[in-house]
């Protein structure tokens, strides 16, 4: 398959609205580093990746775990990278594209299959 030029894709992108949790640490004002949960949304998903609609500014190339529940209760842990992110035109929302990776702690073989049967 060709890769996407604007969206740099490889696989095909499946079109899904889904609650997603992502966990980050980040440092507050005093400097200290504390964790924090981000409640966001899927917009779209694949087996290697999913483009969500999320309330913070995240750093580029920041790692995190992300928990994805689906409607019909299923619920996925991963870990993925945020490889880009964009601002909208609702102040303070963004467009968020994350690379989901391989892990021996996470939900992954079960959520490439699960994407493979959408």
């Amino acid at each position: 398959m060709s890769i996407d030029q604007d969206n740099k894709r490889s696989l095909e992108r499946k079109s899904k609205r889904e609650d997603v949790l992502i966990e980050l640490t980040i440092q507050n004002p005093n400097g200290d580093y504390v964790d924090k949960i981000v409640s966001c949304e899927t917009v779209d998903l694949s087996t290697l990746g999913l483009r969500l609609y999320v309330s913070e500014c995240i750093a580029k190339g920041t790692v995190m775990d992300l928990c994805v529940r689906f409607s019909s209760g299923e619920e996925f842990f991963l870990t993925a990278e945020l490889r880009w992110i964009k601002p909208l035109a609702d102040k303070g929302w963004y467009f968020a594209g994350f690379e989901i990776y391989e892990g021996e702690n996470t939900d992954y073989l079960g959520w490439a299959e699960y994407i493979k049967n959408l």
